[in-house]
């Protein structure tokens, strides 16, 4: 499972004007614990979970199930990102906290301070030592112009998680087999550059996908921002007046230096010989086809936000896997040869809501606990 449990501290009544009730965390925490309770799910990837209702909330009850635990968060943030994992199924190996205002891009350095991070934990299979899960679990910058940054911050991510491959290898020689998934809010779209840039190798930036980074990188961000809290969407950043308004013009003329720059990302994100695959995108049209491929060509559901003034698809849960630098990969895979080049079987996917099945904004009483809906996938190891 992956699951943005929207932090009561980013609550805002300007955000959620006519939610009601439901935004009181007494309200709110019961039928987002039944949920997870009700779902079982071996491993469970959390974003947006408050520091403070990890140790007095959720930490404590799902220990009573039978979960272990890691969170991690930036400093200066209230919320950060959690993983729970079943304990009579996995033993924890080696865990990874990736801090994306610290990390390096080679020489892509950050667009501004975002405090956002991720946490990548190992974990062997009980019954199977020398067979291990890699899951990580992120939340991206959620800035409107910040794609570019978004897709500096995949980058990481999926270096990251090999970095963490590599080093369980060398310390854990009697590992013969790691799978690695990466799950999260990843505040981008499947046309966007962030999505497109770990999924279609060698990517390419073309069409829209080009002008909305180009654009990004002419934004400049103010100084005083800080990293402040993501839904702090009103922010009093000094404005100049060659700011662009629009972060998805229809044109964009962009100068060479910023044409570079999008340039180096794209060769960025080719010199790294890994690849992620959207469990939802190559599976999801023999769960719901009507509800597939809507707004993009990856398959991919219409949606897991729907908040007051946005709604669309955030949320993914992705195999990393390895990529020769040469392999083509532009379509989505076919389900049948994923499986079998990667030892795995994908058994079941959630279905996800139509959007003539939802009221308006979430969260809302009797409805959804969250403005972001769960994802889950389940899936079978091949062990060989």
């Amino acid at each position: 499972m992956t699951y943005n449990l929207l932090a009561q501290t980013l609550i805002r009544r300007t955000l959620f004007p006519d939610n009601g009730s439901i935004l009181k965390w007494a309200n709110r925490s019961r039928p987002l614990y039944q949920e997870v309770k009700n779902y079982n799910c071996d491993i469970m990837c959390f974003e947006e979970m408050d520091y403070t209702k990890f140790n007095s909330f959720w930490k404590p009850k799902l220990t009573e199930l039978g979960y272990g635990c890691r969170f991690y968060h930036s400093g200066e943030k209230s919320h950060g990102v959690a993983i729970f994992y079943k304990d009579c199924l996995f033993r924890l190996v080696d865990s990874l906290h990736i801090d994306y205002d610290s990390e390096k891009s080679a020489d892509i350095p950050p667009r501004t301070k975002t405090r956002n991070v991720g946490l990548i934990l190992g974990l062997s299979l009980r019954g199977n030592p020398d067979k291990v899960v890699i899951i990580g679990t992120t939340h991206l910058f959620w800035h409107p112009f910040g794609t570019y940054e978004r897709a500096r911050q995949t980058y990481i991510a999926l270096s990251k998680c090999r970095e963490l491959e590599k080093r369980i290898t060398v310390l854990h020689p009697e590992v013969s087999k790691i799978w690695k998934f990466l799950a999260g809010d990843f505040n981008s779209q499947p046309f966007d550059a962030p999505y497109l840039s770990i999924t279609k190798k060698p990517v390419h930036y073309d069409g829209r996908c080009k002008v909305v980074m180009a654009c990004a990188t002419s934004y400049q961000f103010s100084a005083l921002r800080e990293g402040r809290e993501e839904e702090e969407q009103e922010e009093e950043e000094a404005q100049e007046k060659n700011q662009p308004t629009d972060p998805v013009p229809d044109s964009f003329t962009a100068t060479e230096e910023q044409l570079e720059l999008v340039e180096k990302m794209r060769c960025l994100h080719n010199s790294l010989p890994l690849r992620a695959v959207s469990l939802y995108s190559i599976g999801y049209s023999r769960v719901d086809p009507e509800n597939s491929g809507i707004d993009n060509d990856s398959n991919e559901p219409f949606f897991s936000n729907w908040a007051h003034s946005w709604r669309g698809l955030l949320d993914y849960i992705f195999l990393v896997r390895d990529w020769d630098g040469k392999e083509n990969c532009q379509d989505v895979d076919n389900l049948e040869d994923f499986e079998e080049k990667n030892e795995i079987v994908l058994r079941k996917l959630l279905r996800m809501p139509h959007e003539s099945e939802m009221g308006g904004g979430q969260p809302r009483d009797h409805q959804f606990p969250s403005d972001h809906l769960c994802l889950i996938g389940e899936v079978g190891l091949l062990l060989k």
